[in-house]
């Protein structure tokens, strides 16, 4: 099979994955299990991608509704996590996190986002049985929210350290190959950020940035956040051999 059959089987693949939902007959099992796969299959797709492919490849904008009250946190990290996934993206309205970008990269971008998303719903769970929490002395509000806040801040560091580390292997390797290959690779880079920088002017959607403080009440809850935030399980690429889970950072 030709390595353009091969990533038409690995995007068919994807796609029958990601159908795989709750709201679309599958048990929660069933539907982490593909999501899981799903992950697994985007790092083969992220390694095998090439000029040609990525001249053929659509910018697409996804939708993603997590309107739980874990959004705010969410959006705090959220633009760590497009920088990591190479995506441009936005928030609409109370709910809706918008993601644009290369088909590949959206899926990966959409794909984390859901799996931090259950991670944070699974440590609130045990904090609000912890010690720290029936003790302390903020209302229930505050200790929620200063423990996301923890959670966005620990997980927002670990997307930009891992997005660091990549660019930092990515130009040791530019500056080890040969001037022909170097070259291919900065053309690819340019037009990769063209391609979507061009996608999202068509859009003719105008983004601004907005900045926000958070306020915490509660160190300890933060602190307790930001341990949890540290136990999210992060999947990409490792020096750009098999896919594998990068761990704790």
């Amino acid at each position: 099979m030709d390595q353009q059959s091969e990533l038409s089987r690995v995007k068919a693949r994807i796609r029958a994955l990601a159908a795989k939902t709750v709201e679309r007959g599958c048990s929660e099992a069933e539907a982490l299990a593909a999501a899981a796969k799903v992950g697994e299959l985007l790092d083969v797709y992220g390694l095998s991608m090439g000029e040609i492919e990525l001249r053929e490849e659509a910018c697409e904008q996804r939708r993603v509704d997590l309107g739980s009250a874990r959004r705010s946190a969410l959006r705090w990290l959220y633009p760590a996590l497009l920088r990591f996934c190479e995506c441009r993206g936005w928030t609409d309205g109370r709910a809706d996190f918008v993601i644009f970008g290369l088909g590949p990269d959206v899926q990966l971008c959409e794909y984390l986002l859901r799996v931090i998303e259950r991670a944070l719903a699974t440590e609130e769970t045990l904090f609000k049985v912890s010690d720290a929490y029936i003790t302390s002395r903020a209302t229930p509000q505050s200790r929620l929210r200063s423990f996301r806040y923890g959670f966005a801040d620990r997980v927002g560091k670990r997307l930009d350290g891992m997005a660091e580390e990549r660019a930092a292997t990515a130009a040791a390797r530019h500056r080890a190959a040969a001037p022909a290959v170097r070259s291919d690779r900065t053309a690819l880079v340019l037009a990769k950020e063209k391609k979507v920088e061009e996608g999202v002017r068509a859009l003719g959607v105008r983004l601004r940035t907005v900045y926000a403080r958070a306020t915490v009440r509660d160190r300890s809850a933060y602190g307790r956040g930001a341990d949890a935030g540290g136990r999210v399980g992060l999947h990409r690429p490792i020096n750009g051999g098999p896919a594998g889970s990068l761990g704790r950072k």
